[in-house]
Parts: structure tokens; sequence; C-alpha cells
């Protein structure tokens, strides 16, 4: 029954593409285009960008979070339209099937690959190069960069700005949030979506933490177990900022969970992991009481959090500071 519902929810998101894109950008008089990628293939493996009047100041690419569609991603935020009527490039790429089970892989491949297409296409100049995304598309990100900057190949673009909104890093800890929603047994939207998501960790990792700790930290993002934060380390020269809305009393209201799950605990071990090695620009931005849903629920996982318009001026003083 869960995969099913993983499916409708896949085609959900692709049925409201045309409708939500059509509305929020004719509303925002943004230049736009979707581009896909494979002909016979309009779920996956496509991206939608946003195109400044001018000369394009930089690209933003910004991943949604588990299987979100570009036109989700608008529809939770307003930085995609914000940042490209500042004068930057915006990409919102869909990369994997929802039913992909190594979705993080797949996201990875994709991304080494057009993100170079993306810097030729729309003129990028160079070192202008923004990453991010809100939950597991923000992990993505971050796990993008600390690639680039580990392996440090010509081919794969090194970003000049990171940022995540409330992504989970710690592969580890977010097994362990998962056990305890599944045993807690109290919402059924997060015993959903634990029950699913330890079903992929299994076949990914090859079963628990325990049996598999090695796994866990390579595709962790920050490892809090591992000398200077594992992969996270990688980032220890580049500007980062984690989005959080550091809600306890909703977590304990609406989930009967605690601090020590909450993503909260990843994204501040990381940037004070990041600030011991120093790194002077990793900041954890506190967003508390401002993560909302579309139809003005509150709910602290929301890409709403971010100030768009403070994000523009803070990657307008990285790039052009003197």
């Amino acid at each position: 029954m869960r995969k099913n519902n993983f499916g409708k929810m896949r085609n959900m998101h692709i049925a409201s593409t045309i409708l939500l894109l059509s509305s929020s950008l004719q509303l925002a008089a943004q230049k736009s285009e979707i581009v896909y990628r494979e002909k016979n293939d309009s779920t996956q493996n496509y991206y939608m960008a946003l195109l400044p009047d001018s000369t394009s100041k930089g690209l933003l690419l910004i991943i949604g979070g588990f299987c979100a569609s570009p036109a989700v991603v608008i529809n939770e935020t307003t930085l995609p339209v914000t940042a490209c009527k500042a004068g930057y490039t915006v990409i919102i790429p869909a990369l994997y099937n929802c039913d992909s089970i190594n979705s993080n892989a797949i996201a990875q491949k994709r991304l080494i690959e057009i993100i170079p297409e993306l810097i030729k296409k729309y003129n990028i100049p160079a070192n202008k190069f923004i990453i991010g995304g809100q939950s597991m598309g923000g992990h993505q990100a971050l796990f993008y960069a600390e690639q680039a900057f580990k392996l440090n190949d010509k081919n794969i673009i090194k970003p000049d700005l990171v940022f995540g909104v409330d992504p989970p890093l710690n592969m580890k800890r977010l097994w362990n949030s998962f056990i305890h929603s599944v045993q807690l047994n109290f919402s059924d939207v997060a015993v959903a979506e634990a029950t699913e998501q330890l079903r992929r960790f299994k076949i990914l990792y090859g079963g628990s933490p325990s049996q598999n700790p090695k796994k866990y930290e390579a595709f962790s993002s920050y490892f809090a177990d591992a000398k200077d934060g594992g992969n996270a380390k990688y980032l220890k020269n580049v500007p980062v900022r984690l989005y959080c809305d550091p809600d306890i009393s909703w977590i304990i209201e609406k989930r009967r969970g605690s601090a020590e799950f909450m993503n909260m605990s990843d994204l501040s071990g990381c940037i004070s992991q990041l600030k011991i090695l120093g790194n002077n620009n990793a900041e954890f931005i506190n967003c508390l009481g401002k993560g909302f849903k579309p139809d003005g629920t509150r709910h602290p996982h929301f890409f709403s959090m971010l100030d768009a318009d403070e994000f523009v001026l803070w990657a307008n003083k990285m790039f052009y500071k003197k």
C-alpha cells in the first residue's frame, strides 16, 4: 500500500507541474523553460529554468525534497522567483524517479553531468555557482559539494556557495529517528514515512547502522561519530548556510519527539564542526516559527522558513564583497 502511495505522490506532482508553474510564472512574469534531457521520459531527469532579463549574475541550483517536482518547489518558496528577479539564473531539477531506491546516487551522477551543461548554455559567469535544497534535496546538494572538493576533478564543478533548508545530514541519526517514530507509533504520517524509508535504507546500506556503519558514514554529508564530521570536512573552505526552524514545542505536540531526533541536531553539529575547522562563513540560520505549508498550516520542515530577499543579499555579499 505504501508503494502505491509513493506512486500516487509522483503522479500528483507530475500532473500538477504545468498548472502550478503556469500560474506562478505568469504572475511573476519571468522567462522560463522546461528542458527534458530524455526524449521519452517526462517524469525525471529534467529541469525548469528561470531566466533573468539581463546578463546572468550566477547560477542558483535548487533541489527539492524527496520526490518534489519543480512545481512543488515553486509553490513552497519564493526563492526561485526572487533570485531570478535579482539577476540569477535559477535551475530546479527533477533528478530521479520517486520509485528509485538509490535516488542519491542517481542525483549525484546527473548533477555532475548537468551542471557544466547549464553553465555553458546559460553563460554563467565564473565562480558564481550556488547549490542547495530542502530536506533530502539539501543533503544531496551538500553531498555533491563535498564530493566535488574531495575528488578535485576538473570535470566536477565546485560550488561557490552551499545551503540547505532543514536537511537530514547524518544517515545514522536519521535511521534512529525513523526507528523511534515507528516504535512510538504516535503520528500516522511519521510512521508511514519512517516505515518506507527504513525499507529503503535496509536495501541501500545493507541493514542498520550497527550492521554496516561504514556505509552510513560514507553516505552522510555530516557524521557526528567520524573525525572532523566525516564528509563535512570537505566544506571547510566554502560558505555554507544551514536553515532550521527548531520548534521543539511543535515536535513534542505533533510527533512526541525530542531534540536528538530532529534534523536540528545534524545542522547545529555540522556548523559547529565547520567553525572548528576554521570556516568563518559557516552559518546556522535560526528560523524559529517561520516554517509553513503553502496552505498556511504551521510546519517547521517547509522551505518557506527561508527569507528569499535576505538570501539574495547574502549571495550578493559573498560574490561581490570587496
